[in-house]
C-alpha cells in the first residue's frame, strides 16, 4: 500500500515562505558570497572611515544651513529691523503733523468766525458748514464699533481665501460707515480719522487706508449721534445684519458700546473745491462794485 505525501501546511503561502526563509535579496546574497569567496567580510561594517566622514561631513553642512536660518543678524533680518524702525518713526512724524495741522484748523475757523462777527447770521452759518465738512471737532453722545479679526485668523494660509474672509476688511469699513451715516450719525472717525464726503476706505497692499492713512488693527468706529435713537436704528438696520453675519459666519470681532461723551478731531488736509457768493440780503453800493469796462472800484 503506497502512502501520499503529506502536504505542507503552508504550501500555499510560497511569497510569504520564501520571504521568512530567505530574506535576503537575491542580488544582495551574491554580492555577499562574492566578498565572502574573497576573504572579505560578508558585509560593509558602518564603521568603516570613508562612511563616517561623509556622514560628520552631512552633518556638519546642515547644521551650519539651520544656525544661519535661524540667526537674528543675518542681512534680511537686519534690513527688515530697520525698515520696521523707519516705519515706526515716520508714522510718529506724521501722527506729530497731522495733531497739529488739526490745531491750526481750528486755529483758522476761529478767525473766520471772529472775522464774520459783524455779519450777524454769518456766523451761525459758517460754523454750521464747519460742522458738517468735519473742519471742527466735535464731542457729544453716540455709539462707538470696535471691529477686529477672527482670532484664529492668523493661523489661515497668508494668502488663501480664508484668512481674507477671517480679516476686517475696506469693504466692511464702508458698508459700516454708510450704514451709520443711514442710522442718523452727524460725525464718523475711524481711529481718530475723521471721516467726509470725500473720504476713502481702501486696501493698500495688505494694509487697510482711511484718508490715505493705514490703520492698525482693532478698527474703533466712532459715531456721534442720539443715543436713544442711533444705536437701535444702527442695530435694526442693515448694519446690525451686516455685523451679525461676519460675527457668526468668519469670526471677526464686532463690538459695540453706547457712550455720552465721545470726540471726533477735526478732517486734515481740507480743501476748497467749489465756491458761490453767499446772499446776506445786504444791497451792494458803489464803494463796494466795480465798472467791468473802466476796471475802476
Amino acid at each position: 500500500m503506497s502512502t501520499r505525501p503529506t502536504r505542507r501546511p503552508d504550501a500555499s503561502m510560497t511569497l510569504i515562505r520564501t520571504m521568512m526563509e530567505r530574506p535576503l535579496d537575491p542580488g544582495y546574497q551574491a554580492a555577499a558570497d562574492r566578498r565572502e569567496r574573497a576573504g572579505l567580510p560578508r558585509s560593509t561594517s558602518l564603521r568603516a572611515p570613508r562612511l563616517v566622514a561623509a556622514t560628520l561631513a552631512i552633518g556638519l553642512v546642515v547644521g551650519v544651513a539651520a544656525s544661519n536660518l535661524r540667526a537674528d543678524d543675518t542681512p534680511r533680518s537686519a534690513a527688515r529691523t530697520d525698515l520696521t524702525r523707519q516705519i515706526e518713526t515716520r508714522r510718529t512724524e506724521v501722527d506729530r503733523l497731522s495733531a497739529q495741522a488739526q490745531a491750526l484748523q481750528a486755529d483758522v475757523t476761529a478767525l473766520e468766525a471772529e472775522q464774520l462777527g459783524s455779519s450777524g447770521g454769518s456766523v451761525g452759518r459758517s460754523r454750521e458748514l464747519a460742522q458738517v465738512v468735519g473742519a471742527v471737532p466735535l464731542t457729544g453722545p453716540g455709539v462707538v464699533l470696535t471691529l477686529d479679526d477672527a482670532p484664529d485668523a492668523a493661523d489661515e494660509d497668508a494668502t488663501g481665501d480664508g484668512a481674507d474672509q477671517k480679516r476686517v476688511q475696506a469693504r466692511d469699513l464702508q458698508f459700516v460707515v454708510n450704514a451709520l451715516w443711514r442710522a442718523g450719525a452727524e460725525a464718523v472717525s475711524i481711529n481718530g480719522n475723521r471721516l467726509t464726503s470725500t473720504s476713502p476706505i481702501r486696501f493698500a497692499g495688505s494694509a487697510l487706508v482711511v484718508n490715505y492713512r493705514p490703520l492698525a488693527r482693532p478698527y474703533v468706529v466712532t459715531a456721534l449721534g442720539d443715543p436713544e435713537r442711533l444705536p437701535g436704528d444702527f442695530a435694526d438696520g442693515a448694519g446690525g445684519s451686516y455685523l451679525s453675519t461676519l460675527h457668526s459666519t468668519f469670526g471677526i470681532r464686532a463690538d459695540t458700546d453706547v457712550s455720552r461723551d465721545l470726540r471726533v478731531p477735526a478732517a486734515v488736509g481740507l480743501t476748497t473745491r467749489y465756491a458761490q457768493p453767499m446772499d446776506t440780503g445786504a444791497s451792494p453800493t458803489s464803494g463796494t462794485t466795480s465798472d467791468p469796462e473802466d476796471g475802476s472800484s
